[in-house]
């Protein structure tokens, strides 16, 4: 047996033991995830489930499912439907260019055909057999004619398929209300730039806003949920245009907003984000149907600088801890999360 061969099977007899070992049933997803993991195939399930067994956490189906839909399934589906298509056009436009070279050929063929021809009836010596070789090469022309109309035919529509694909995956990335990328998206981010970072192929450091809208209950509650979505809108609008470059403005769920900084240090981070909860602040809120004015909103912010080899999910948890810190110190600031177990620091904008 193969070298590869043998570490493929290692992989699989791993796997098959975490699942009797966790007592879980052999389903696909919970087998995937069990073996990327021992495949060392994706960091953040790694990470995630070493974690859990250092701590000495039970790993449970729920958690497996939430790992494989979080980091494998649509991945996985959206790839292989692009790279299935992009071979498809690729044989298409490999097919296309050998039949334009065979109808290019076969139109130089016939008309030595058709001279030939011409020069023995000039000469009293006409060819039966030339002639029907002439005649079945014009079948052999407009069938290949045909052809290259079927494959021009199909080319279009790959390629029809392939910007559907590409609409339908940046709906599926994009909050549907907000215009914002969502968190299906933010969590796809995050995840490439931990790997970067743990990996060495970016150097520079990142930070995670959490932001949360203070009492939008109350606005919710009291001019009901249509201005609720207006507001949203408003506030994620500010957002992303007070942003630069490659950060990203998601919506995490509900009035909760994270903002992936990509080689931004903390400082940065922290005068970013007294701007923002600034320019929040002075923004008067109306309703587009009546022009009444609801006043002001304002943010609280919890931010966080990632540590080299800590998880995505501690990331969000040390930003989600300093955003519950700036709530309870009295909202509309923004607290900082230390590293590891500090306790955050809460700064008054």
């Amino acid at each position: 047996m193969s070298p590869l061969k043998s570490r493929h099977w290692d992989t699989v007899a791993a796997t098959l033991d975490a699942l009797r070992e966790y007592d879980l049933a052999p389903v696909p997803e919970l087998f995937h995830v069990w073996f990327v993991f021992f495949a060392d195939d994706n960091p953040d399930i790694v990470r995630s489930i070493e974690l859990a067994r250092q701590q000495g956490t039970a790993i449970d189906e729920k958690q497996l499912l939430d790992l494989y839909y979080r980091y494998i399934l649509h991945r996985h589906t959206t790839d292989f439907l692009r790279q299935g298509m992009e071979s498809f056009a690729d044989v298409i436009e490999n097919s296309e260019q050998s039949i334009a070279s065979v109808s290019s050929e076969l139109g130089i063929y016939h008309k030595v055909l058709e001279e030939a021809d011409a020069v023995l009836r000039r000469d009293g010596k006409p060819s039966d057999l030339l002639t029907a070789v002439s005649r079945h090469t014009r079948k052999v022309q407009k069938t290949v004619s045909t052809l290259a109309e079927q494959l021009d035919s199909y080319h279009q529509q790959i390629a029809h398929l392939q910007s559907e694909l590409q609409k339908a995956q940046e709906q599926s990335l994009t909050d549907g209300l907000t215009r914002v990328s969502n968190r299906l998206h933010f969590e796809q981010i995050l995840t490439d730039l931990c790997h970067a970072v743990d990996e060495g192929e970016d150097s520079e450091p990142f930070c995670l806003m959490m932001i949360d809208l203070d009492q939008f209950k109350q606005v919710n509650d009291r001019y009901g949920h249509r201005v609720g979505d207006e507001i949203l809108v408003l506030i994620a609008g500010i957002l992303k245009t007070n942003i630069k470059g490659r950060d990203t403005v998601s919506r995490y769920g509900g009035d909760e907003f994270a903002v992936l900084l990509p080689q931004t240090t903390l400082d940065e981070a922290l005068f970013l984000a007294e701007d923002l909860g600034n320019r929040v602040r002075a923004r008067e809120i109306r309703a587009k149907s009546s022009g009444t004015s609801f006043g002001s909103m304002t943010i609280s912010i919890g931010i966080a600088e990632y540590q080299r080899y800590e998880t995505s999910s501690s990331i969000v948890d040390r930003a989600d801890s300093a955003l519950y810190r700036a709530k309870q110190g009295g909202r509309d600031q923004y607290s900082i999360a230390l590293p590891y177990e500090g306790e955050p620091e809460t700064v008054a904008p």
